[in-house]
């Protein structure tokens, strides 16, 4: 494209907006502030110099403003109407008004980072069109959100000092606002995986319960009526025998009378067993009710091999080596 090509269609736009542009007539609804901001927009397409703006200015006069620039024809130079301007048309209601909003402007929750930005720095030019980059830095960092702020002016400090510029505060922002998304996004992937494992580890909880409860215990009970005591092999039998009935008698042996009554008892036990033999004798409990009686002296808290009364050698009721206990004759008495 030729220069005067380019040329031509930049006078296009140029017309175009400034034909578009609102005759500013200082009314409530209008601001001279954003009224001179869209005159030096609008001649930047341009180049225009002062002379330039100060035609399209009073151009678009209308209305009591028109009234006024008529009484003040000697304004002849842009740097002395737009002052003028400005002195003759902001109101300090209109003022006052802008900075509570800019102290109340807080982002909200579901704005994104360039619309809050956008609005901050159009009310921070409508309280002063020349305020520093450094105030309205200021500004932005006031309303933005609290899990952003600490880290954009962690960031905007790194900076030096010429480029800490609102450009760079929105660039920094958003890298900021789009690192926090995708953490988030990241836990709430890391949780939907939590309900499983849950219940995969309270289900095997469970399970391993279930077993457990299943598996029967086993109990020892030991015997209430006879205690015995392990020995230590001997080379001699006949040593290791004679020690178990001296130890025997000296926890087990009944005294004299209760022999004696015992062994009463026992005969009459014996003689009616022999007339009715389906008759079983009492027996205080179930162990000792399937214990078989001592063959040697018919008592049931010891086995017959365990008896202090047996024999050494041969039959243990009588001695003789020619028969079984079984089958010995002698009534022990």
């Amino acid at each position: 494209m030729s220069h005067t090509a380019q040329d031509s269609a930049m006078m296009i736009c140029y017309r175009e907006c400034l034909s578009n542009l609102d005759k500013f007539n200082g009314g409530e609804d209008q601001k001279v502030s954003q009224f001179i901001n869209n005159i030096e927009r609008i001649g930047r397409m341009i180049n225009a110099n002062d002379d330039i703006l100060h035609c399209m200015c009073t151009a678009k006069l209308d209305g009591e403003v028109k009234r006024w620039y008529e009484d003040n024809m000697t304004l002849t130079k842009w740097e002395n109407l737009k002052p003028a301007l400005l002195e003759r048309f902001t109101t300090s209601d209109s003022t006052s008004k802008i900075f509570e909003q800019l102290k109340e402007r807080k982002q909200k929750s579901d704005e994104t980072i360039t619309s809050y930005y956008d609005a901050v720095i159009k009310l921070c030019r409508e309280y002063d069109s020349s305020m520093s980059q450094k105030m309205m830095i200021s500004w932005l960092q006031n309303g933005i959100k609290d899990s952003l702020k600490t880290q954009i002016k962690r960031q905007m400090k790194l900076l030096p000092e010429s480029a800490r510029t609102i450009q760079a505060f929105l660039k920094i922002a958003k890298d900021e606002q789009e690192l926090q998304e995708e953490d988030s996004s990241e836990l709430q992937a890391t949780q939907s995986y939590l309900p499983y494992i849950t219940n995969t580890v309270s289900t095997t909880a469970q399970q391993t319960r279930s077993n457990s409860e299943r598996i029967p215990t086993s109990t020892y009970s030991p015997s209430r009526h006879t205690t015995y005591k392990q020995y230590a092999p001997s080379s001699n039998p006949l040593d290791s025998l004679k020690s178990q009935q001296k130890n025997y008698s000296s926890t087990s042996r009944p005294s004299p009378i209760l022999h004696k009554r015992e062994s009463h008892y026992s005969s009459i036990n014996n003689s009616s067993r022999r007339q009715d033999v389906n008759v079983k004798p009492y027996s205080p409990t179930q162990y000792d009710s399937q214990r078989r009686p001592c063959d040697v002296c018919q008592r049931i808290n010891h086995r017959t091999i365990d008896c202090y009364y047996k024999k050494l050698y041969g039959c243990f009721k009588c001695g003789q080596s020619d028969h079984h206990i079984r089958d010995c004759p002698q009534v022990f008495y």
